[in-house]
């Protein structure tokens, strides 16, 4: 399905032979909006970095830092981090970021949350490197996708409430010097997370045949997690898709139809 599956070290190499940071404001590069409830605590800028971007769950092995998945490219990193305030939830701050990302072009990559992730110190130290982002496993939240507008982005987002209660979010931004060509998916799981914590799930223009068979097999398997859930698909591939999906043996009770917008991609909104 095209995924980039690898068990390939996230050495400091990359970091090493990173250009120097910039004087320009990291902030500026962004391409979504602070959370309103948070002051800015870190932010680096590197014009020229060969970063290694994280689509998988992260352990040490061997006294070697390994994912379970990740795609390199080279270009100008940016990473911002804020602190929660106002006793605000860190997952106020994440919503608030992620919901602008949704609304551009994007393919997700990966999410997870709590033990799932992995260790936190490893995170923050060796993939973040901001030891301020250290807390406890539980209390964490990750989240990868590539905005797929010109100049493509891979955006990366991460909190953590540490042992004092303060609330982080941390939020990588790098912009390859060409673009990646390569295939990727989420994983099922990915999918039920997001579709669970935003209500919906926008998916790529399915007009392509094998790119349709390989998100209905990524969508059965997603229904195949929650038994309860159900779904409504607009957009314009909705139906071919929702006969993929009963083919596939998914309940028609459980998959309604919705409006014929957007004519590109479909649009999956959670039925409460």
């Amino acid at each position: 399905m095209g995924l980039i599956i690898r068990s390939a070290s996230l050495l400091l190499a990359g970091l090493l032979s990173s250009g120097p940071l910039l004087a320009e404001d990291a902030v500026s590069t962004l391409v979504v909006e602070p959370f309103t409830h948070s002051r800015l605590v870190d932010q680096r800028l590197q014009a020229q970095a060969d970063q290694p971007v994280v689509i998988g769950s992260i352990r040490r092995i061997n006294n070697q830092l390994r994912a379970e998945r990740e795609v390199r490219a080279s270009g100008e990193l940016a990473s911002v981090s804020w602190e929660v305030t106002d006793g605000y939830a860190p997952e106020a701050a994440f919503s608030h970021v992620l919901a602008q990302l949704l609304e551009q072009p994007h393919t997700l990559l990966y999410a997870c949350d709590g033990r799932e992730c992995g260790s936190s110190s490893l995170w923050a130290n060796q993939v973040l490197h901001n030891a301020r982002l250290y807390g406890p496993d539980d209390d964490q939240r990750y989240l990868a996708l590539r905005l797929d507008a010109e100049p493509q982005r891979f955006v990366t987002l991460y909190s953590i409430t540490r042992g004092n209660r303060r609330s982080y979010l941390n939020m990588s931004q790098l912009t390859p010097d060409q673009p990646v060509e390569q295939t990727l998916y989420p994983t099922p799981s990915t999918l039920l997370k997001v579709l669970r914590s935003e209500d919906s799930l926008a998916l790529p223009a399915l007009d392509d045949a094998v790119a349709r068979a390989d998100w209905t097999r990524l969508l059965v398997r997603m229904m195949r997690l929650d038994s309860l859930l159900r779904v409504r698909l607009d957009g314009a591939a909705a139906p071919q898709l929702a006969s993929d999906m009963k083919a596939a043996g998914v309940n028609s009770s459980r998959l309604q139809l919705g409006e014929p917008e957007p004519a590109q991609g479909v649009l999956l909104q959670r039925i409460r």
